[in-house]
């Protein structure tokens, strides 16, 4: 973001008569929201051209506080306690801070998103596209990950899966039935198992054991050549949003409990 070249002006040098060196609650609100260092959100917040809610602030009077929508130098910013995102994965991003080889699907998220500590809901596989949430609120990941948003209500992921060949209804029975994998003390079961028209496999799975769809189709006889990721509990992949593309999503079906999606 560009910062106006001109030299800080610190609060003790606006009030001269506070003898401590005090942090402006502004300033300490823009660097909750990763806009940088406090020294940076110092500079940012006495020397930017700074609107919130519509009216340029003051620095010497107003202050920035939870909720509002700020502009900074031209530059739209909602500050929020947490930030809740769905992205669409394209091909080829792995899901990691520090990638091996490839680029980070945390390369395709503003700056300021990863600065203030965003974490991906999980992984997707280098390969696998879709549906991917990330958020910087420890509850809200943990209950996606965990698989439950309360006792009873589980977090369903659903795949489309490409297959080597198509898939067979015999094939669909034996995952709904539950399949037996390598490593794994229980039989896993597919929460859900249709044949789409072409081919295609729509397969549900409730936990997130390690590349589970990929070798819950191997072992009913079949081979994954594509993995799509199309919803995760209560929220689905828009079909308008663009592969490395993402939107900002309520986090309440999951926080609260409440049924339905949100797209």
């Amino acid at each position: 973001m560009h910062i106006n070249p001109k030299p800080v002006k610190h609060f003790w040098q606006i009030n001269s008569k506070n003898l401590q060196m005090k942090v402006r609650p502004s300033v300490k609100v823009l660097q909750s929201q990763g806009l940088g260092s406090r020294r940076e959100c110092e500079n940012i917040f006495w020397n930017s051209e700074i609107f919130r809610n519509g009216i340029q602030i003051d620095p010497e009077i107003d202050e920035i506080s939870m909720g509002d929508t700020v502009l900074i130098d031209g530059k739209s910013f909602e500050i929020t306690q947490y930030k809740y995102v769905l992205m669409h994965k394209p091909a080829g991003y792995e899901t990691s801070h520090l990638p091996s080889h490839n680029p980070s699907v945390f390369d395709l998220l503003p700056k300021h998103y990863i600065k203030r500590g965003l974490q991906a809901a999980g992984r997707l596989d280098l390969d696998t596209t879709g549906l991917l949430l990330f958020s910087d609120d420890g509850q809200f990941i943990h209950r996606l990950i965990s698989g439950k948003v309360g006792t009873k209500q589980e977090i369903e992921k659903i795949y489309v899966v490409t297959g080597a060949s198509p898939f067979t209804e015999l094939q669909l029975k034996r995952l709904v039935e539950g399949v037996d994998l390598d490593d794994e003390p229980e039989i896993i079961y597919a929460s859900r198992a249709n044949l789409l028209p072409n081919g295609q496999l729509e397969l549900g799975i409730t936990t997130g054991k390690y590349h589970q769809v990929k070798r819950m189709v191997a072992a009913v006889g079949n081979h994954v050549d594509k993995l799509h990721r199309k919803v995760v509990g209560p929220y689905e992949l828009p079909e308008d949003l663009m592969p490395a593309s993402y939107i900002e999503v309520d986090p309440g079906p999951v926080l609260d409990r409440t049924p339905g999606k949100s797209t």
